[in-house]
C-alpha cells in the first residue's frame, strides 16, 4: 500500500508506513509544541516525491515561513516546490456555508483545481473555528472540507490547537490518524513527546514517545513514557 509519508522514519513506522492515502489527519497540541513544523516534514515529503502539495497557513505570512521553516535541513531543495498559502479567514469567504463555496473558496486558494492536489495541509482549524465562532457552523465546515478532500482523493493533514484545560473541538472526531504533542513532566524536568491517538486500519503504540527539534527537524528518540500511576488493575475472569 503507498502512503503518504512523514520522512521520518521512526514516525512512519508507527504509523505504519505513514499517513493513509485519500484520508484526513490530524495533529493537536498546544503552542509552540512544533506542530506547525511536524506539518512542514510532512509537506517537504511530498515535494520531494513530486506531489503537488499546498499548505494553507493562518498564523505565518511568507516572510516568517522562508525565515523559520525554510532554515530547517528537511526543507533544503524543496521549500520552493511547496505551493504556500497565507490566507485570513473572512466569514464572507466562508458563508454561505455550502459545499459549492468551500470548493470555489479553495480552489481559488490552491490556484488549481482539487483534482490536480496530492497533500494538503490546514494550518490552523483553530483560527477557522475563532472566525466561526459556533460550534455547529465550525462542524459543518470541517464535514464540507473532508468530504471534498476524499471526493478528490486529497490526503489532508489538519493542525489544531489543545486548549489546556477546556473541551477538545469535535475535529478529532473526523480525523482518521490523531497525533497529540504535548510537553511531559518528567524526573529531570520537562520533555516534548508525542503519541498517537489514533489511526485507522493499522495498529500503533499506545505510549509516548520523545521527540527533540533540531536544526534538521523533528527527531524521534528511542524509548517510552509510561504513567508511573495507575488507575485500573487487570482481574482474570472467574474459572468454573
Amino acid at each position: 500500500m503507498d502512503y503518504a509519508k512523514f520522512g521520518i522514519l521512526k514516525l512512519d513506522e508507527y504509523l505504519g508506513g505513514g499517513l493513509d492515502r485519500s484520508s484526513i489527519n490530524l495533529i493537536i497540541g498546544r503552542s509552540g509544541i512544533g506542530k506547525t513544523v511536524l506539518a512542514a516534514h510532512w509537506a517537504a515529503e511530498g515535494a520531494r516525491n513530486d506531489e503537488k502539495v499546498v499548505y494553507i497557513s493562518t498564523t505565518m505570512n511568507k516572510f516568517i515561513c522562508k525565515s523559520y521553516l525554510g532554515r530547517f535541513g528537511f526543507m533544503k531543495d524543496v521549500f520552493d516546490k511547496i505551493n504556500w498559502k497565507f490566507v485570513r479567514w473572512d466569514p464572507k469567504f466562508l458563508m454561505p456555508l455550502t459545499k459549492e463555496k468551500l470548493l470555489e473558496g479553495l480552489e481559488l486558494i490552491y490556484g488549481s483545481k482539487s483534482k490536480d492536489v496530492d497533500r494538503v495541509i490546514l494550518d490552523s482549524c483553530t483560527d477557522l473555528e475563532n472566525t466561526l465562532a459556533d460550534v455547529v457552523l465550525y462542524r459543518r465546515a470541517m464535514s464540507i472540507l473532508a468530504d471534498l478532500a476524499y471526493e478528490y482523493g486529497i490526503t489532508a493533514l489538519w493542525i489544531e490547537e489543545a486548549p489546556m484545560k477546556e473541551e477538545w473541538s469535535p475535529t478529532k472526531n473526523f480525523a482518521e490518524a490523531v497525533l497529540f504533542l504535548d510537553l511531559l513532566r518528567v524526573p529531570e524536568g520537562y520533555t516534548r513527546a508525542m503519541r498517537i491517538l489514533k489511526k485507522y486500519r493499522n495498529s500503533h503504540p499506545l505510549e509516548f514517545f520523545p521527540y527533540e527539534i533540531t536544526n534538521e527537524g523533528i527527531v524521534i528518540k528511542d524509548g517510552w513514557f509510561v504513567r508511573k500511576d495507575y488507575e485500573y488493575e487487570f482481574k482474570p475472569s472467574r474459572q468454573n
